[in-house]
């Protein structure tokens, strides 16, 4: 687990285990309530309470020096390597952000090539090349999208992503999202339904980053969903919050998983394809917009996937 991994590496910045000395401190102090009962069981007389009790402070104090010297340690370290920690990954971000950018020109001018190819401005192909080149052209289109994936991610990261507002529907755009997906659903043969309210529900949001969180979710749900399964979209309205719930029979996520799902490049089931950006970026854009997002997966029921939405 990540957990076990992160407290190796603060273990390591540490020199030590401090859960040594730690323990030791609380089995000093835990030794005054101890000497106190033998002392009452044992002593016919309280004459020598006051010694007992000097002798019981020393080792109160020193238990409380050890776990206080250990605690701060502990403390002062945490704080350092959370420090390297953020730079590591302000550089990791930087990198990849600047990565993302050189690839893009490139990628621009084999697409375009690609596509002067498949239009015959450089001269007649043959079946063979014509499917050679629409490999090509898959293959470019999949690069496309990851560039700007990451590029969305880390203009959100680093604070500097554009929000247009307008007003929206958001039960027409959910609507407009399944229709444009409804040929990977027939592919699976997946039953996909929307469940709406009677009424119109408009907000203010970013529309385009909406789409782009409603399509990634949405989507989602179809990949990990298996064929002849099932997809319910769920959008319920409250005076000032929207909920959307994203439902597939798909499968069980253990519970270690409900968070580190919607880490960048995390994929729960490889064999699905994609690069594991899908949910970040969605709940990136979420955050965004002051909402929420969050997954729950029991055994034997469908797996939701819900976001909220302030209206405004």
């Amino acid at each position: 687990m990540k957990t076990t991994n992160e407290l190796k590496l603060l273990f390591n910045e540490l020199n030590e285990n401090p859960y040594r000395r730690l323990n030791f401190a609380f089995i000093l102090i835990s030794v005054i309530p101890i000497l106190t009962l033998i002392y009452i069981f044992c002593e016919k007389s309280f004459n020598n309470i006051g010694f007992t009790l000097f002798f019981a402070g020393i080792i109160l104090i020193l238990g409380y020096v050890v776990a206080y010297g250990v605690m701060k340690n502990i403390i002062n370290k945490t704080i350092r390597y959370a420090a390297k920690a953020k730079k590591a990954d302000e550089l990791k971000s930087t990198f990849a952000m600047a990565l993302a950018h050189d690839l893009k020109s490139p990628l621009v001018t084999i697409k375009a090539n690609i596509s002067n190819l498949k239009a015959g401005f450089l001269g007649t192909l043959t079946k063979e090349q014509d499917e050679a080149i629409n490999v090509c052209k898959d293959v470019a289109n999949r690069m496309n999208t990851m560039i700007m994936e990451l590029i969305d991610i880390y203009m959100i990261e680093a604070g500097m992503a554009e929000i247009k507002i307008s007003s929206f529907d958001i039960c027409g755009l959910v609507y407009g999202q399944i229709r444009e997906l409804a040929g990977e659903t027939a592919k699976k043969n997946i039953n996909l339904t929307i469940e709406l309210p009677p009424n119109q529900v408009v907000m203010k949001a970013d529309k385009g980053k909406i789409i782009r969180a409603l399509n990634n979710l949405l989507n989602n749900s179809i990949k990990h969903t298996l064929p002849n399964g099932k997809v319910n979209v769920k959008i319920s309205s409250a005076e000032s919050l929207v909920k959307i719930e994203f439902l597939n029979t798909g499968e069980f996520i253990p519970e270690e998983y409900i968070e580190k799902i919607f880490d960048k490049f995390e994929r729960l089931n490889k064999s699905v394809e994609g690069h594991g950006l899908g949910l970040s970026i969605a709940k990136d854009i979420v955050e965004l917009h002051n909402g929420k997002i969050w997954a729950e997966s029991k055994a034997g029921s469908p797996n939701c996937f819900t976001i909220l939405l302030p209206k405004e």
